[in-house]
């Protein structure tokens, strides 16, 4: 018998994830995640507490109040589209730091127990930010090109 170890090594896997972490450091990108994610935590925090939720309310969440649909629906559609403009190239990560800043806020408010429901009704509010954040990475995308070419 071989004394060698037939199990695969997860020293390339830990060291890719270092690699890729340390080239989104260096790229910048990482604010703009952790911006998206304030935005989507703020917002639905605003709604919920402006709606009079709080953390002994039967309903935790934020899209269980009329004031998510009419504001907060809207707010953060335009935030997602100005960053997919100023940050075009792989815009939905925006859009899923955002969605996760929302789950964040239901748990802040007592939800943690339902957060596999959270992630799903959540992602399913998002389909209208993703296509925004479509719209607004083709528009970016669409200057830096007519920038370039005007160079």
């Amino acid at each position: 018998m071989s004394s060698k170890n037939t199990e695969p090594s997860v020293k390339p896997a830990v060291e890719g994830f270092f690699r890729n972490t340390l080239r989104s450091l260096r790229t910048g990108e990482n604010p703009v995640h952790v911006a998206a994610a304030a935005a989507g935590f703020v917002i639905a925090t605003g709604v919920a507490l402006a709606s009079g939720q709080s953390a002994t309310s039967e309903v935790t969440v934020a899209w269980a109040s009329p004031l998510y649909f009419i504001f907060a629906w809207p707010l953060m559609c335009l935030v997602i589209y100005v960053m997919a403009r100023a940050y075009p190239v792989r815009a939905w990560r925006w859009t899923l730091s955002m969605m996760l800043g929302q789950v964040f806020s239901s748990i802040f408010f007592g939800a943690g127990p339902m957060m596999p429901v959270a992630i799903l009704f959540v992602t399913l509010l998002s389909v209208p930010q993703f296509y925004v954040g479509s719209l607004g990475s083709k528009a970016g995308l669409k200057r830096i090109e007519q920038s370039n070419s005007s160079h």
